[in-house]
């Protein structure tokens, strides 16, 4: 009978450990899969000493505990070698198929911009902790370079914590590390939670537009649509000539230009649907907007209108907007432009007369508002729907918990009604 088998300090060694000619422990073993695998470490014991010259780590013999675990739990911590990246790029072709062209492109991009080229990108799903995703976080919130908003925060979490849930579900992780993450991030940081966006008050929408119509006149049409429409500014850059329709006075929004990537991964124009289908809808032209849109329709000279069927996107003429260069307008980059218009604004101006800071989006909401204090009918429901039509709201709730916020003019003049009510008692 052959003898046990030890190592150099006399150690018996276990079934499947052996010493190598180096010095270093091997434990192999077979996964419940039949597959066969290798594990190394320079102590074969907890209480072993680490060579001299060699890095500390984990005894092989707690890795053997740990595995044999796994294995009764049915944990594949042998498949625990797949990188986050990896795992991430498994879960985007996973969604590919659901999301629209917009989605795709938005987290793709935060992918390959924040996460893919990071130390957290390239470390194994198995060895990331949450202190190493919370880490993550803060040092892009507080990059001295480039910090990012806590916005593009919630986005790469959107990625990182369904990646690792798809790792827990393929049971090569035994819980979800980004798990709590965003929260902590959110206690440790709480100047910057996402504020919440406000309606213009009229006077500081007339003040906008009239400085944009002086200084940046090539603007100013496109401005002031996004101002009277409440359009998504994906729609309003999207809209074609065949869809204002003078005779009804309406504006028909049917699509959206989206700046995604194709299947060759090059970025392009794209002429897509609205998401939802409350998103198609019939826009109120007002008196003011048609006698623009005239004015521009009249400038533009078209002889033809195309059907929005025999319309691509690269009929640049069949487009109502168009940038100073008569390119498509790019919604980033009308978006800073529009923040360079009113940092300009302000520091012409006295703080008492100062604009906040302003995306295309907030006009949209100061629309909203503008519809909520003007649309007054015989019945509140039908006031709401009708309102939640035009802005092309899918839940009625929208419209009420986010978009209509009582502006301050608003809540004076409502003031001063209940004063006048009770004084009548």
């Amino acid at each position: 009978m052959a003898g046990k088998r030890k190592d150099s300090n006399g150690i018996v060694l276990n079934k499947g450990e052996r010493q190598m000619s180096d010095g270093r422990y091997r434990y192999r073993y077979i996964d419940n899969d039949g597959g066969q695998h290798d594990i190394y470490s320079w102590t074969l014991r907890p209480e072993d000493k680490t060579p001299d010259g060699k890095k500390p780590g984990v005894s092989l013999r707690e890795q053997e505990k740990q595995i044999q675990k796994d294995l009764i739990e049915g944990v594949k911590s042998w498949q625990g070698s797949i990188t986050l990246n990896a795992m991430i790029e498994e879960y985007l072709a996973e969604q590919k198929p659901y999301w629209s062209d917009g989605t795709k492109h938005c987290y793709r991009h935060a992918f390959q911009k924040h996460i893919k080229p990071s130390r957290l990108g390239r470390k194994k799903v198995s060895k990331i902790t949450s202190d190493d995703i919370t880490k993550f976080y803060d040092g892009l919130l507080h990059d001295k370079e480039e910090p990012i908003a806590i916005a593009t925060v919630r986005t790469l979490e959107k990625i990182i914590n369904p990646a690792l849930k798809k790792a827990v579900k393929k049971n090569i992780i035994r819980f979800n590390p980004a798990t709590g993450c965003l929260g902590e991030i959110k206690k440790k940081n709480p100047d910057m939670k996402q504020k919440k966006r406000h309606a213009l008050e009229n006077e500081q929408l007339q003040r906008l537009l009239a400085f944009t119509q002086t200084e940046y006149p090539q603007y100013y049409n496109f401005l002031y649509a996004l101002a009277w429409t409440g359009c998504r500014i994906n729609e309003l850059t999207g809209l074609l000539w065949a869809e204002v329709d003078f005779d009804n006075e309406v504006i028909h929004i049917r699509r959206s230009l989206q700046y995604t990537s194709g299947d060759d991964g090059k970025l392009r124009y794209k002429l897509k649907s609205p998401k939802t289908s409350a998103g198609c809808r019939d826009i109120p032209m007002l008196a003011d907007m048609k006698r623009m849109l005239r004015k521009m329709h009249m400038e533009c000279k078209i002889l033809t209108i195309r059907k929005p069927e025999e319309t691509s996107v690269d009929d640049l003429d069949a487009f109502v907007f168009r940038s100073p260069r008569g390119r498509h307008i790019s919604t980033n980059v009308f978006d800073v432009t529009l923040h360079g218009i009113v940092k300009r604004y302000n520091q012409e101006h006295e703080e008492s007369e100062q604009l906040p800071d302003i995306s295309a989006h907030v006009l949209r909401h100061t629309f909203c508002c503008w519809l909520c204090e003007n649309v007054h009918g015989e019945n509140a429901t039908d006031d709401l729907k009708y309102i939640q039509s035009i802005m092309g709201h899918t839940d009625a709730a929208t419209t009420l918990n986010i978009y209509s916020e009582c502006r301050r003019s608003n809540n004076n003049a409502k003031n001063e009604a209940l004063k006048r009510i009770s004084q009548n008692q």
